[in-house]
């Protein structure tokens, strides 16, 4: 999901988390804990989960919001699987019960938490340059979350596409503050107050009461925000510009901020090193070898599917001089390809032909042609029988199988059909 500007998302109440982003554990009360399920994400994919929402008087977890991914950790011993704003309260969603009125230690999953710091600060930073020096705005930002074996790589929307010497000059800029030490405060303010004239912002709800917080850069950027922040661009460490692109009229930089760049170095390299043992060559010649190979395999490929296409002939012609004809035809090729599938069918248009290709290990395909609903009729029986899934209406059904362990059957199976129709 793409996140509007910080700006949209002030809040009335200033959690502990916000008052003071540096702190990595809280002592509070419950105030009340409920019995839910959520979607949770698990190394990048969303499961559901039975646990708790529970909401204390005080949180140095921050929820989800601003463009900033959720915090975790534990209180006590039961983990905080996820943290999001309702109204003026934050619901943590623990994976174990609490009693209300009674008093816990927050402590927060501190990694995890700086590096949402550093990302947010860096987003800030990057934002601000591309507008001061380029006058290229920010649509909006999405802030990527890391799993064990990939580093999340976030971008930032912008109004107009951005070259590669001007990704260049944002980058050095950046780079430039960071080794600057330029510090980054975070002021509250009231409604009305003429220093808010001076921070960016694409307007406040109509309904917004109470304080406004101001986080400056320096000054490079003044920007309302409701995130956790670093207080020194100097614990950025560094901001890596990775690419840009277009696409369907809109215009992405994507970006890695501090400790995510040495980890994407150092998997890069682990990636790298593997390659050279399989490559049996330098990284300096891995792009060339990759070529050739890729042109091989293409030449190889095309020389399978011509052999397979003459084979798909012979079978097609041994099939046809049977005598007696036979009520239906069918044909199974283990390493058969699209090319062998639609050879065949035109050769033996005008009878009911079944056509199956794949082997264990690998998704296969099924096509059954011919007069009438015979082939749907057929190709839903195979399918069921097969694991597969597909459709199709008239003369030709077509799916995909996932399970070859009946193959044995398929013959039987298309008999039982066709008498069933008769």
């Amino acid at each position: 999901k793409l996140i509007l500007l910080d700006s949209l998302l002030q809040e009335i109440t200033m959690f502990f988390c916000q008052r003071s982003s540096y702190s990595r554990d809280l002592e509070t009360s419950v105030v009340s804990c409920t019995p839910s399920k959520r979607k949770v994400d698990r190394e990048g994919k969303k499961t559901e989960v039975a646990g708790f929402e529970v909401l204390f008087e005080d949180t140095v977890f921050f929820p989800e919001g601003g463009g900033q991914n959720t915090d975790k950790g534990f209180v006590g011993d039961r983990e905080v699987l996820e943290v999001s704003r309702r109204g003026e309260s934050a619901i943590h969603f623990l994976n174990g019960a609490l009693e209300a009125g009674t008093k816990v230690n927050q402590t927060l999953d501190w990694e995890r938490r700086f590096d949402n710091m550093q990302q947010h600060s860096g987003q800030h930073l990057v934002s601000a340059v591309l507008e001061k020096d380029l006058s290229i705005n920010t649509l909006s930002w999405w802030m990527a979350e890391s799993t064990q074996n990939k580093v999340g790589v976030s971008y930032i929307e912008l109004d107009s596409a951005l070259t590669p010497d001007q990704m260049k000059t944002v980058e050095e800029k950046c780079n430039q503050a960071i080794r600057d030490a330029v510090p980054v405060t975070v002021s509250m303010y009231q409604l009305g107050d003429p220093e808010l004239e001076e921070g960016h912002t694409r307007g406040l709800p109509a309904d917004h009461a109470g304080p406004i917080r101001l986080v400056r850069i320096g000054d490079i950027d003044s920007n309302l925000c409701c995130g956790t922040h670093v207080s020194n661009l100097s614990h950025l460490q560094a901001v890596k510009l990775l690419n840009s692109e277009s696409k369907k009229g809109k215009h992405y930089v994507y970006f890695l901020v501090g400790s995510r760049i040495l980890k994407y170095l150092s998997n890069t390299f682990d990636r790298e090193r593997a390659l050279t043992v399989v490559l049996r060559n330098g990284p300096e010649d891995h792009l060339d070898l990759v070529d050739k190979m890729q042109k091989s395999l293409k030449v190889t490929n095309k020389t399978n599917s011509n052999l397979l296409k003459e084979i798909a002939l012979n079978e097609a012609r041994e099939k046809k001089s049977i005598s007696p004809k036979p009520s239906f035809f069918y044909f199974y090729r283990g390493e058969g390809d699209s090319d062998y599938i639609s050879t065949l069918t035109k050769e033996m248009e005008g009878e009911l032909v079944i056509v199956i290709v794949g082997d264990k290990g690998s998704a296969g395909q099924l096509v059954v042609t011919g007069t009438g609903d015979i082939p749907s009729k057929i190709g839903r029986k195979l399918t069921e029988l097969l694991e597969g899934k597909g459709g199709g209406k008239g003369s030709r059904f077509n799916a995909k199988i996932n399970d070859y362990k009946n193959l044995n059957k398929v013959e039987e199976t298309i008999f039982e059909v066709l008498k069933d129709a008769e």
